[in-house]
């Protein structure tokens, strides 16, 4: 082969790196995180909740494949459901932000349980949390950091629950 030809293969190798950066990139500017929040836990507390708004701005689906903490030994997503008048939380293996719409994770339905802090979080700190996503119609995955202040809980009605697959914490 000719160093033309050579030289035109770098070529578009390169351009198609580059255009393969650019979608990564831009699947990360379409995310965006409102008002992320962790509820300061008692003394001990081995699991905290994590809530948020999570907004997609593009025009394909996104998912979310898994979230990570260098706080806490691991974050799993999961949905709160009522069967019979009692609560339980179902393990989630991914969650789907819809194009053009919003996710909300808060108490009684989508939401993080973070697990096992490193030390015990209080109100003004603040954590990273790492989400790892992939466009709907990509097997390419990419990672966002967002940062969430810990704030001081709201009293809130206590409910009694549950894990749906009686393994809490294992995941489906």
């Amino acid at each position: 082969m000719n160093n033309t030809g050579l030289e035109m293969k770098s070529l578009l190798l390169s351009i198609c790196i580059s255009l393969l950066f650019i979608a990564n990139a831009s699947a990360g500017n379409e995310l965006r995180f409102i008002n992320p929040w962790i509820p300061e836990a008692p003394p001990g507390a081995g699991v905290l909740a994590g809530f948020m708004e999570i907004h997609n701005s593009g025009n394909q689906d996104i998912i979310i494949q898994q979230i990570s903490s260098p706080t806490f030994k691991r974050v799993e997503m999961h949905l709160s459901v009522e069967t019979n008048g009692t609560a339980s939380m179902q393990p989630q293996k991914t969650l789907t932000v819809p194009a053009n719409s919003k996710l909300i994770l808060k108490s009684g339905g989508f939401h993080l349980m973070l697990i096992e802090p490193e030390k015990r979080l209080l109100d003004g700190d603040k954590i990273v949390l790492r989400f790892k996503f992939s466009s709907a119609n990509t097997s390419s995955a990419n990672t966002l950091e967002q940062i969430v202040p810990v704030r001081k809980a709201s009293a809130t009605k206590p409910t009694t629950m549950k894990c749906g697959s009686g393994k809490c914490g294992t995941g489906k």
